[in-house]
């Protein structure tokens, strides 16, 4: 993905999670190579705000599949890359290298992009409020998990 995505009026809300991928992975390119970065190992290295901020961002990619309604499969997929991507991405400076090469949110937007070219506007039936209550379970945990992450390097860094 080297251009981000044309606000495509028929599929809006698609359009708009690949332009959330496009900026938080792919938005800059590095000069003399193919490879890119985007904002989230970049507002990553501020400690504390650029990890709560960069994983909020990237949940707006897990509304759009509750949204699309993904199978439940690719939805725990999609919880499990940005679940990943946000705790390992809290450890400074080395978290930080694992978001410029694991990219979750270009990876979130292509299952999403699969599921639609395959089902089209057609829902699949996920069984209720499964979705948005795991979504909200893990968003819990990850952002406790970061607050310790943080906690923890301040207690080493301060003493």
């Amino acid at each position: 993905m080297s251009q981000p995505p044309p606000l495509d009026p028929a599929g809006k809300k698609s359009a708009l999670s690949g332009k959330v991928a496009f900026i938080l992975d792919d938005l800059i390119p590095i000069p003399g190579t193919q490879k890119r970065i985007g904002l989230d190992p970049l507002i990553g290295l501020i400690p504390g705000f650029g990890d709560f901020a960069t994983s909020a961002a990237g949940a707006a990619l897990l509304v759009a599949g509750i949204k699309k309604g993904i199978p439940k499969n690719v939805y725990l997929r999609m919880i499990s890359n940005w679940t990943l991507n946000a705790l390992v991405g809290a450890i400074p400076f080395l978290g930080d290298l694992f978001s410029f090469w694991f990219k979750s949110n270009r990876r979130n937007q292509e299952l999403i992009e699969a599921h639609v070219a395959e089902h089209g506007d057609e829902k699949v039936k996920n069984g209720g409020w499964w979705p948005l209550l795991i979504l909200i379970a893990m968003i819990l945990l990850v952002f406790s998990a970061i607050g310790l992450v943080i906690w923890l390097t301040a207690r080493l860094l301060v003493g």
